[in-house]
């Protein structure tokens, strides 16, 4: 069912017979590749699905593949940004390698006597080989995502973030250096920089009451926008102060959507072994806005921008969290990863947070960064962004465009994970970020009730009574609210 979808908008390329692989193939985006997405270097072979910049190009397999072959995967740090999986050939035995946030989401066989990844755990399951861990299965019910690079079943996991894969050997490569970051008022000219390795006839991009997709669009021209969302809700209102932006706008109700017959299947096919929870349609929104806008065929997202512009994955739930907003100096005192962690992650057992924490330290302990920074880094590479949020944003947009998150650039993330996120929660962050964005971006508030010219001290105030204005006045509903209210639906493990 999804494979017939996915074919309107893709293209199947097989895999040479002579590379050491049996049956293999890779989709990729034709809009994004005007040839096949491969290179022969002697007796090398490089293909790759996906999208990458590197050394200010787009795409520039045959340069990248030079470079590969001289310095091996480790050049692939020089990579400005991307969300792409490579099969590179060397003559002798084959390696798989990924992005390096794993934003383009591919699982590996690790029972199998070959090298054996696919883009779902379902192509790889086998009920006889691969058993449901239990302890796993407990965690994904609870909180309806995994961590790590785990999946529901022994013996098949997600390839690690910035890693490259032989029959022999896992090699890391990912390097994250603070010496490289850039003052944070010149990551708007970063954005726009990467903005502009796609022609601007044919960008998209979701606008909503936020200022993660408002900094995008800041930072660059954008032919066509959207919003989406109740008719009287905050984020539509917002957005239409925008809408002047863009040569073809369009905002209208999320739940008025027809959904398509096919996707049910094509969720369960996806999620299979990693999600329990999807919001409903989404995947039929996404086809919906394909069809408004025919020419749009890059879709940029603002993933992570609110983790790392104001600190969301170090701020909680509960009367501590709304403790933390309104006074976020208590930040300073510096709560531990640990801590941070516990109360992410509340509804797990001690068995299964033991297993989790174990997880973030494998992961976290040879960085150079403190707790803050740990835990967003964990978050967004292998918590609920990466395992959530990236599922949304990114595999299923990229069945129908290339998904751009700008956020996860090389020089924006790591200049705003290396900064201090006491600042980011004390909206220090947001003031410096946006320093030299023009003003008429600034002066329009967000969904929260302040704008970027709101006095700092004054701003957790007025979010805590826009929060209860969300929450109890109807007409204030936000769409992410007005589906909890209708009921999402959960897509069982069959």
């Amino acid at each position: 069912m999804s494979s017939s979808y996915v074919a309107s908008n893709s293209i199947l390329m097989n895999l040479p017979d002579d590379i050491g692989v049996e049956h293999g193939s890779l989709v990729y985006n034709p809009k994004e590749w005007s040839c096949q997405p491969e290179v022969r270097v002697g007796e090398q072979y490089f293909a790759i699905a996906g999208w990458f910049v590197y050394e200010g190009r787009r795409n520039c397999l045959d340069s990248l593949s030079l470079a590969l072959i001289k310095s091996g995967i480790q050049v692939l740090n020089d990579i400005e940004a991307g969300s792409f999986i490579i099969y590179w050939w060397n003559g002798v035995e084959g390696t798989v390698v990924n992005d390096y946030m794993g934003l383009s989401t591919h699982y590996i066989d690790l029972k199998s006597e070959g090298l054996r990844v696919a883009p779902s755990v379902q192509c790889l399951y086998q009920p006889l080989v691969h058993t449901i861990n239990p302890m796993l299965k407990s965690i994904l019910d609870k909180k309806e995502h995994l961590f790590g690079d785990h999946t529901l079943y022994n013996g098949i996991e997600r390839l690690s973030p910035g890693s490259g894969y032989s029959e022999s050997d896992k090699e890391e490569y990912l390097s994250l250096a603070k010496e490289d970051a850039l003052p944070l008022d010149e990551l708007v000219c970063q954005v726009g920089r990467l903005v502009d390795r796609w022609p601007v006839k044919h960008r998209l991009l979701p606008i909503s009451g936020g200022l993660d997709s408002r900094f995008i669009l800041a930072s660059n021209h954008f032919e066509f926008g959207f919003t989406y969302g109740p008719e009287t809700s905050p984020e539509r209102k917002i957005a239409s102060h925008f809408q002047s932006e863009f040569q073809q706008y369009h905002s209208y109700n999320y739940i008025d959507t027809p959904k398509l017959d096919i996707e049910d299947a094509l969720l369960r096919e996806v999620a299979f072994g990693v999600h329990k929870k999807i919001t409903p349609s989404l995947f039929s929104n996404y086809d919906y806005v394909s069809k408004q806008f025919p020419q749009a065929d890059f879709f940029f997202d603002g993933y992570i921008g609110d983790a790392l512009q104001r600190g969301t994955y170090i701020q909680l739930k509960g009367a501590l969290g709304e403790l933390l907003r309104v006074f976020p100096f208590l930040y300073r005192f510096k709560l531990s990863a640990k801590f941070l962690m516990c109360r992410r992650y509340k509804e797990l057992d001690v068995d299964e947070f033991a297993f989790l924490f174990a997880d973030f330290t494998d992961k976290t302990q040879h960085l150079k960064l403190n707790a803050y920074q740990k835990v967003t880094f964990y978050e967004a590479l292998y918590g609920r962004g990466a395992r959530n949020i990236v599922f949304g944003g990114n595999v299923l947009v990229s069945q129908i465009f290339t998904s751009v998150s700008p956020f996860t650039s090389k020089s924006v993330f790591n200049s705003l994970l290396h900064h201090d996120f006491s600042e980011a929660v004390s909206y220090k962050t947001i003031k410096q970020l946006w320093s030299k964005v023009n003003r008429k971006y600034r002066k329009v508030p967000v969904e929260s009730g302040y704008s970027l010219m709101t006095p700092r001290l004054v701003i957790p105030y007025i979010q805590l009574l826009f929060r209860l204005m969300l929450h109890f006045i109807p007409s204030r509903a936000n769409y992410s609210v007005t589906l909890k209210r209708k009921g999402s639906k959960s897509y069982n493990e069959s």
